[in-house]
């Protein structure tokens, strides 16, 4: 499967909107969270739908190769995660999350599916997150954790595509109704049909030019997902704070004493990226543990962490900031805190060593 049929893929996957998930209560806000966060479904039609989609699928195919950390060449696939979330003003929504396997934590594509009631049967409507590029990355991997979905409202959306679909006893067919505007490979507008047949999802997508003229997609083209395991480890600790764990790990676990380098973003729920050590081109390096040199949820988010690693930290705010809030970082009173992690290096303390590779 070439990156250029994923391309395409992603056009369609990209616009099915978001499903109902819990639209009794406001997005998580402050120190709230959801908890027992369950989803929440229209109708029981759409309850079906919307349970056999959720979950991780993955290509059947592999769209490139990578050599590993044993010299052997691996496969890469691309995953497609799918989970009720809390949309304002969007019943019935879905956080959809597409990236290749290789590189879990990097997203490409970030959509929102819906599925709603039309006229005798349902629809499934695709947007795109309007948020900006700077608050894209406080999504990430939170299909792992609705229950602190960030705040998202229709007014973040652009729909794309609807499909109607209608029920099978083990998922749904559908199609799109009418051409839907593309610029992907040289089309100006394009056609989707969907099946999703037990642990299978089969996408096949079709361009046409500006005279009518099929350009990608022609014949019997279609992408095929199966059912699959998540891309990425989920501990919920007793202290309120979840860790996600994408691996990637090249090197040591991190040992009392050693100095770590290690690259981040910081977010609150409502989007805003308060920090991030990219834009200053330089890790926070800092003895582990931290201690009082950083949040108490951060020095909880380090433990088990493996140089090379990737992990996204959600800390209450009791963990965090506190009810004082860090006016200098422009962060309130009350606030969880979202931390996308990249463990660059680590000064092993034996060694004695502060020099970094970064």
């Amino acid at each position: 499967m070439t990156i250029c049929k994923i391309a395409a893929l992603g056009v369609a996957l990209s616009i099915a909107g978001s499903h109902a998930i819990a639209q009794d209560g406001a997005s998580a806000s402050g120190s709230q969270v959801r908890d027992n966060f369950q989803p929440s479904w229209s109708s029981p039609e759409i309850a079906q739908i919307a349970t056999r989609l959720s979950g991780t699928w993955r290509t059947d195919d592999p769209i490139d190769s990578m050599p590993g950390a044993d010299g052997q060449t691996k496969p890469v696939f691309v995953a497609m995660s799918v989970a009720p979330v809390p949309v304002e003003g969007v019943p019935n929504a879905m956080y959809v999350e597409t990236a290749r396997t290789d590189t879990p934590w990097e997203p490409y594509r970030r959509a929102i599916f819906q599925i709603y009631p039309y006229k005798d049967g349902h629809r499934l409507r695709t947007y795109e997150l309007a948020v900006g590029d700077v608050s894209d990355g406080v999504f990430d991997g939170m299909f792992a954790a609705p229950e602190w979905f960030p705040q998202l409202s229709i007014d973040d959306l652009v729909a794309t595509m609807d499909v109607d679909i209608t029920p099978t006893p083990d998922g749904f067919t559908g199609a799109s109704p009418y051409p839907f505007p593309t610029g992907v490979g040289g089309a100006v507008e394009m056609t989707s049909s969907v099946t999703l047949a037990g642990d299978t999802l089969t996408v096949a997508d079709r361009g046409f030019d500006a005279d009518g003229n099929v350009v990608w997609g022609a014949g019997d083209e279609a992408f095929l997902f199966v059912k699959s395991q998540g891309i990425v480890s989920v501990e919920r600790r007793e202290d309120g704070m979840v860790i996600l764990d994408y691996g990637g790990a090249s090197g040591p676990i991190v040992q009392n004493g050693d100095r770590m380098h290690v690259h981040y973003e910081g977010f609150m729920l409502d989007k805003t990226r308060f920090d991030a050590s990219y834009t200053r081109g330089t890790p926070f390096i800092f003895a582990f543990p931290p201690g009082t040199g950083a949040i108490t949820g951060w020095g909880i988010g380090m433990e088990g962490f493996a140089e090379g690693g990737r992990r996204k930290i959600i800390i209450p705010s009791f963990l965090g900031y506190g009810a004082n809030g860090n006016p200098r970082a422009g962060i309130p009173g009350d606030s969880p805190l979202l931390f996308n992690l990249y463990f660059a290096h680590v000064d092993r303390a034996e060694v004695g060593s502060e020099e970094s590779d970064d």
